[in-house]
């Protein structure tokens, strides 16, 4: 079996930066609404077989302070960032008179 197309051919080394992808959907519906999972028009069934987190803000952060002091993060990218409440507001406020166009 031949080498890895990335391979460069020498000994593996440990990695010294990393960059993380965050989804917030790993959080705790209930302790954090602005997820998928909370869209005040959606029903129950449309989740129904996606997995929903658990974890709490603190757990995330106390993961993410225990893996700073092994390696470097040099990027952080967040995702699944829904926050309903200020969407409808926006949509709410764009439709009045004082504010629309």
């Amino acid at each position: 079996m031949g080498a890895h197309p990335f391979s460069t051919g020498s000994a593996p080394r440990a990695a010294r930066h990393l960059v993380i992808h965050l989804d917030l959907d790993v959080l705790d519906s209930a302790l954090f609404r602005s997820l998928p999972f909370n869209k005040p028009s959606s029903t129950n069934v449309e989740w129904a077989t996606t997995a929903h987190g658990k974890f709490t803000i603190d757990q995330v952060v106390r993961l993410l302070q225990d893996v700073s002091k092994e390696i470097g993060i040099v990027a952080l990218g967040i995702a699944e960032h829904l926050p309903w409440e200020a969407m409808n507001m926006r949509d709410m406020l764009g439709k009045l008179p004082l504010l629309s166009d």
